[in-house]
């Protein structure tokens, strides 16, 4: 496994080919670009599988589930598996009550939403 610290107060990390970006503490706003490009990144470099991982994540706000969804639909453009691991965190209900929850591939551990995209 290769750790990268490229984004301030995200970790990422890569394992047989698939990019785990942790997200731990608050993300809003002013965090929403590096989520983005700490995403988007590995999506547009063509990684076997990117994770999303906040099940650390003890806020979420709501230009960060835009980052979410623009990266869902990247991936999807480009064929590269993404999974959210969002847990019983701050960011699965608010999720769930914008209906998000039906369109996002969120799982509630990082090694189920890992399965999902080696899948």
């Amino acid at each position: 496994m290769t750790d990268h610290h490229s984004t301030p107060g995200l970790t990422t990390t890569t394992d047989d080919g698939i990019v785990t970006v942790h997200c731990p503490g608050q993300l809003d706003q002013d965090r929403a670009p590096g989520l983005r490009q700490a995403l988007l990144g590995p999506i547009h470099a063509g990684a076997r599988g990117v994770v999303a991982d906040l099940t650390g994540t003890t806020f979420c706000d709501s230009t960060v589930f835009s980052v979410l969804v623009e990266a869902f639909r990247d991936a999807g453009a480009r064929g590269v598996p993404y999974a959210i691991a969002a847990g019983e965190s701050a960011v699965a209900r608010p999720l769930q009550i914008l209906g998000l929850d039906r369109l996002l591939p969120l799982h509630a551990r990082v090694d189920a939403a890992r399965a999902a995209v080696e899948g």
